[in-house]
Parts: C-alpha cells; structure tokens; sequence
C-alpha cells in the first residue's frame, strides 16, 4: 500500500512544486498569506476536501477535511515568509508537504476509515497562531498531530527551545529628587526594577535556562523619581519543567524587589509563549522507520536552538515536528535568502518529494495500526505526566 501511496504523490508533485515555487517568488509575510492559503485551500478542495475558511476568525486560516470517524489524524501548515529574506525558514515547503501528504492518504481512508484533517495555521513566525488555536482548542479533535520543516538534515529528536516572555512592570509614588529621603513616601520604581534585575542575573546561574532581559522603561528625568519601570525578559528552556522552574523563581525574584521598596508589581506575558516541543518516542520511531526505507539517512541530533508555536500543539495532542533535509543546504543557516533559494532547487523538489512520502508513511502507519496509536498516547500521557511532576 506504500508504494501505490507514493505512485499517487508522484502524479501530483508537480502541482504541488508549482505552489511552492508561487510561494518563494511571491513570499506573504505573516497574516497577509492570502495568495499562499487560496492556493492551499482550492488545491485541497480539488482533491476532495471539505474547506473551512477564516478559521477560528483569523482569515488566511483554513480547515479541510477529508474522511470521517477515527482515529483523526491531522497535517500542520505553514506558509508564512520573512521580512528581507522571504522564505528562508522554507514555509514555502511545509504546507504543500502536509497538504500533499494528506491527500495521498485518501485512499487509505476510503478503505480502513479514519479522518484526515489538513490546518493551515499563518503567522508561525510572529504571532504563533497556533497558540491561539491550542488554547481555543482547535486541535482537540485529533488523535495526532503532523508536519515537517525544512533544515539542513533530516532528523526528528532535536526537539526545540520554548520562549516564555514576560514583562515585570513596578508601579510607585512619584516625586522630586529634591523631596525624596527620610520621612518621604515617595516610592522608586526604578529601584525596584533594578533590584530586580539584579537579583535576576543573581539567580539564572543556578538555574538550566537561558535569561536575558531588558530595562524596558525607568522614567524620564534624572530629578524626579520615576513611579513606573519595566523590565522585559525572555526565558528559553528545552524542557517545560525547566520554564515552569525558571518563571516561578524569576517572578520571586521581581516580587522580592517589589516588596523591598514597597512598589507594586505587575506581571504579563507580553507575547505568546511558545512551548518546547515534547516528543513522542512512538512518533519518532515511525518516522525514523519511513524516512530510512525511502533511502533518506535520519541523523540523531539532540539540542537546537529553534524555536516553534508547534511545541503548544505537542502539548494538547501527540505531535510530530520532523526535520526534512535539504542537502544543498549544508553550511547553510536558517533564516537566510541563501537558505530560501534552495528550497526551489532540485535538492528543494527532492525533500518535498520524500517529505510528502515519509510524512504519509507515518499518517499510514497512524490509520491502519491502533497499537501504535495506542503506544503514541501511552507515551504522550507518560511525558504530560513527566512535566507536571518535575515542573513543581
């Protein structure tokens, strides 16, 4: 059944090629992908997917369906560029490797049953709308969750970092310097904010993360004390447990600061969190298995510095977030017009080939295996239960 799987994405990789290549040359930054989601959108509707447009009210987001009861499987797509250097993070690749994965699986579904659902979720690189679409749970749906990103190599364990941003603002009694000293209730928020930023460097030596924030506002003239400061901070882990630990002391290290001079304090998450993905053995194990009878070597590579609003997904559904190898790409970094110009090269065409391939391999293996769907839970519920127990 996988080579007819893979007989039926040859006959449409040339379509799908197309789309990437609009994509690259005509590259939409984030929430204003209208050309890239239409053309996604009616490639799917062609194919026979049901489409839902402006999904969950963000308008170049979209749902389609195909199929019907379980288990759901779902295929994640991106499509958003950067400013300058366009699509060198290779969106350009990652929706029409999802959309083209699902499609081939139709046949799968005709025969087995199950559901296949294709998201496309803009703006990964900005606003992280797939926070916003885990927290109002459109993802609920899905048994498990799917896609790829290009990258030098191919692998799947190298996980990503989380990006937890917050922003501490201390709010005081304003007065002049001249009236400020003994006997004055005039209260420096600046103190306050300094202080804490103190006490902040102080503690991240003890603690696995990466902290480093700045002084975000702290008045306007020397003679008069400010009654308003803030600080702003990102705080990256690899791990949940490791934020959860991190945010819980560096947020007792502004209230201490606070407290100090008797300042208030606020504390808000200026930007959407992202979560550091957490991988599903299960998941990884499948994928390994399909890249490795396509040919594609999978490298074991643990610990990046990538961030990915998928890591959110990861924890409401089980999630695979692979890594598909462009070769020509070797050398080169992310983020680069270098890095977006091999995305449309054979190296490029090749990668969406075996991206579709493997990614459909493992929808396959997902529809038509339930002790593997039942082990890829198992394990899901295993790591949610990890992180919450470590994270105290």
């Amino acid at each position: 059944m996988k080579e007819a799987i893979q007989k039926t994405v040859e006959g449409f990789l040339p379509e799908l090629w197309a789309m990437s290549r609009e994509m690259y040359e005509n590259p939409e930054l984030g929430l204003e992908e209208v050309n890239s989601s239409r053309m996604l959108r009616e490639w799917l509707a062609r194919q026979g997917f049901a489409v839902e447009e402006n999904f969950h009210g963000l308008t170049t987001a979209f749902r389609a369906v195909y199929g019907s009861g379980k288990p759901v499987i779902g295929f994640l797509c991106e499509y958003d560029a950067l400013p300058e250097v366009g699509h060198g993070c290779g969106h350009d690749l990652i929706g029409v490797i999802s959309a083209g994965a699902a499609a081939a699986l139709r046949q799968v579904v005709d025969t087995h049953g199950g559901t296949l659902v294709v998201y496309g979720t803009p703006d990964e690189e900005i606003t992280c709308t797939k926070v916003q679409l885990t927290e109002e749970g459109a993802f609920d749906e899905l048994d498990v969750a799917l896609m790829l990103h290009p990258y030098q190599k191919t692998c799947g364990r190298m996980g990503s970092i989380g990006i937890y941003p917050v922003q501490y603002e201390f709010f005081g009694r304003k007065c002049h310097a001249n009236e400020a000293g003994p006997g004055s209730d005039c209260i420096n928020a600046l103190d306050a904010a300094v202080t804490a930023y103190l006490n902040i460097s102080q503690a991240k030596q003890y603690l696995d993360a990466n902290i480093y924030g700045i002084l975000n506002s702290g008045g306007t003239l020397p003679n008069i004390i400010p009654d308003y400061a803030s600080l702003r901070y990102y705080i990256r882990c690899d791990q949940e447990w490791k934020t959860r630990r991190a945010v819980d002391r560096v947020n007792r290290c502004a209230q201490g600061a606070a407290d100090s001079v008797g300042a208030e304090l606020k504390i808000t998450q200026y930007l959407c969190p992202t979560q550091p993905l957490l991988l599903n053995e299960p998941l990884l194990q499948a994928f390994e298995e399909n890249m490795t009878a396509l040919g594609e070597p999978v490298v074991v590579e643990e610990g990046n510095c990538l961030s990915t609003d998928a890591g959110n997904v990861s924890f409401r559904v089980p999630t695979l977030h692979g890594m598909i190898g462009i070769h020509s790409c070797q050398g080169l970094d992310l983020y680069t017009e270098e890095f977006a110009a091999q995305t449309v090269t054979e190296s490029g065409r090749e990668a969406t080939r075996l991206g579709v391939c493997g990614l459909a391999g493992v929808g396959y293996d997902l529809l038509t295996n339930p002790e593997l769907l039942a082990a890829v839970r198992a394990d899901f519920d295993r790591g949610i239960r990890e992180q919450d127990e470590k994270g105290v």
